[in-house]
């Protein structure tokens, strides 16, 4: 009886180092892996990290306009071997937090230092799940610095290795077959990770043909094209180049089938720029194309558009004066001109001109009476723009921060109706009326930034300026999730 009883205890005894040995590992390989976290917005950043285990130091570069609002991104080097598909890895793995974050911008890549050499034979490569892999795009391998870098525009879990012949053409086959339309299935959830750094926009279950999923197709096929190079296989690297121009050809044509969203200037604009631009890369001929076309149009539609509002007053209520005479004078004259930039020929000459048109009303009377004299006068002219002369500039502050200024000059043409009547000098009583054409020019000054405002005077007279932003390009809000 003892000895079964020993023996129970023996094996509640081992069982029990084992689960702490298993518990302690599982917590160094947390205390290895690596992070960084740094809150990154419109205007662009990156976050640093180094192992001082090995030595790899990793840089994430995000352009200005790659993230809309300000986002927590961490990145992680992790301590532990992460799920691999390349039979040779050189690094344990990299995750960019939170996985499946869609940038508008390419975001970069930097891995120095790696524990071995580096070759031209090299990718860094995203780990879609255990069978499948997306080369970056833009690689470059710097052999004689020690690093390599490469292009992405959706975040997730990342790995450097090595691919052999087979494994590229294996892997290439994978991706010609890759629909961008279906999700990116990631294996699983890494365990060592805070649940709350992984918080933020994903690609879960989501079918949606956007445009980030289609150019890391594109840019995933000329990385392939190229390892097919370097493998001296010349027949199989064109084979990918025309992959990358089918998949994106099949994609522009799918953006031009569905029905243009209420919002056109945000992501829809911004899926054909980047359409357009992937297309001239890949020397496809897009001068007379249908995208072209589509572009040239919403770029008008979706030009800097601005409203100024003036305002100009006089109140003066009846008042008496010393001698026993009352006198009255009121003016209200109110403007509001819309004003745009074309953008197409800002993209041609780089000018930001400013074009517009506006109306302008305007209402003045002033009375005199004095005993049984007594005159009147009342106004009223309806005013329209008849051209804009000038532009916007930037201005630059001591931080190198740039307020955009527009400088404009304003030609008025109106009609104005004039009443006059009264009576003087013991004449009979009078009442005219009368019409003229009148002309006059306006200039202004003012930052173009919505909400601006200036005023003048006071409430007996005086005059203000309000300036409104109504729409700029590439303007994302209202339609981040949109399937273009």
């Amino acid at each position: 009886m003892k000895t079964k009883a020993f023996g129970v205890a023996l094996v509640t005894l081992f069982t029990g180092i084992l689960l702490f040995k298993a518990c302690r590992d599982d917590i160094s390989s947390v205390t290895d892996d690596v992070l960084e976290s740094s809150e990154i917005g419109i205007t662009g950043g990156s976050i640093m990290a180094e192992d001082p285990h090995t030595g790899i130091y990793i840089t994430v570069n995000f352009p200005e306009g790659a993230l809309l609002e300000p986002t927590l991104i961490t990145l992680v080097i992790h301590g532990a071997e992460q799920p691999g598909v390349l039979d040779k890895n050189h690094i344990k793995g990299i995750s960019i937090l939170p996985e499946g974050l869609y940038l508008q911008e390419e975001g970069q890549l930097d891995v120095y230092n790696p524990p071995v050499d580096v070759t031209e034979e090299m990718i860094l490569y995203q780990v879609i799940n255990s069978q499948f892999i997306i080369p970056l795009g833009s690689q470059v391998q710097h052999e004689s610095e020690g690093w390599v870098e490469g292009k992405f525009y959706i975040t997730g879990k990342f790995s450097l290795g090595t691919p052999a012949a087979a494994e590229v053409t294996d892997q290439s086959n994978k991706l010609a077959s890759y629909d961008p339309a279906s999700p990116l299935a990631h294996a699983g959830e890494n365990n060592n990770i805070i649940h709350a750094l992984k918080a933020g926009k994903t690609d879960t279950n989501d079918e949606c043909l956007r445009w980030q999923k289609v150019l890391t197709k594109v840019g995933a096929s000329l990385t392939w094209a190229q390892q097919h190079q370097l493998l001296g296989n010349a027949s199989s690297a064109n084979m990918e180049i025309g992959n990358a121009r089918r998949a994106l050809q099949e994609a522009i044509d799918e953006y031009l089938s569905k029905p243009s969203p209420e919002n056109k200037c945000g992501n829809y604009i911004k899926a054909a720029a980047k359409y357009l631009e992937s297309a001239m890369l890949l020397g496809i001929d897009v001068d007379n194309s249908s995208l072209n076309q589509r572009f040239e149009q919403l770029i008008d539609e979706c030009s800097f558009v601005f409203n100024i509002e003036t305002r100009e007053w006089i109140d003066h209520p009846w008042e008496e004066h010393d001698d026993g005479s009352t006198t009255m004078e009121k003016m209200n004259c109110y403007a509001i001109i819309n004003c745009h930039i074309p953008w197409n020929n800002f993209l041609v000459t780089g000018n930001m001109e400013v074009r517009g048109e506006g109306n302008m009303s305007l209402h003045y009377e002033n009375h005199w009476i004095g005993g049984d004299e007594n005159t009147h006068e009342e106004t009223n002219t309806s005013w329209r723009v008849t051209e804009i002369e000038g532009g916007v500039s930037m201005h630059y502050d001591e931080f190198g921060i740039a307020d955009p200024v527009a400088d404009i000059t304003i030609y008025w043409e109106g009609e104005a109706e004039t009443r006059l009547w009264g009576k003087r000098h013991g004449n009979p009583p009078y009442d005219q009326t009368n019409t003229a054409d009148r002309s006059f020019i306006d200039y202004k000054t003012f930052p173009v930034e919505n909400g601006y405002s200036e005023k003048f005077g006071n409430s007996k007279v005086g005059s203000s300026l309000t300036v409104y932003v109504l729409k700029k390009p590439g303007d994302e809000s209202g339609d981040p999730n949109s399937c273009f």
